[in-house]
């Protein structure tokens, strides 16, 4: 995951969820508080630049901005987002084909029956929910219920 990050643009974070999420529904809390953990590191280097100042969402809201994605779409989505900024279109981080290969092997080492969301609407590619209290956020996460992943990226214009 660190290969995708960005400084100051594209966050990542990975680790091991707790033991007592119990069930699909701690499952996907237990990822948004994840989420929201990045979110927090996000703020102490974004809080003077965003557009919100009371902050980033909290973990609930987080969790209520989740959209299920398949694990292809989300490969894609993490490959995207390390590599093309949201606020300007045409400025690269890294190259598109290096993001992809790391994101499709991210997707593969948490397996086939991993549990992936975005705050991106996956039926309108245009439209999300923000959750970092910057113009410009989108993220990615995933679980094998054991093990996450997260991504977000974040700007102002």
């Amino acid at each position: 995951m660190k290969r995708l990050a960005h400084r100051q643009r594209v966050y990542v974070r990975s680790g091991r969820l707790p033991s007592t999420t119990g069930g699909a529904r701690g499952v996907r809390a237990a990822v948004a508080a994840e989420v929201h953990v990045l979110l927090r590191q996000v703020w102490k280097d974004w809080q003077q630049y965003a557009s919100d100042p009371a902050g980033p969402a909290s973990a609930q809201q987080v969790e209520a901005a989740l959209e299920p994605f398949t694990a292809e779409r989300a490969a894609d989505l993490m490959g995207r987002l390390a590599t093309e900024c949201l606020v300007w279109p045409g400025a690269r981080f890294m190259e598109r084909a290096e993001a992809d290969t790391v994101a499709r092997r991210v997707a593969q080492l948490l397996g086939p029956d991993a549990r992936w969301w975005s705050n991106l609407d996956p039926e309108l590619e245009s439209c999300w929910t923000g959750v970092s209290a910057c113009t410009f956020d989108m993220f990615v996460a995933g679980t094998d219920g054991t093990r996450f992943v997260a991504l977000i990226q974040v700007g102002e214009d």
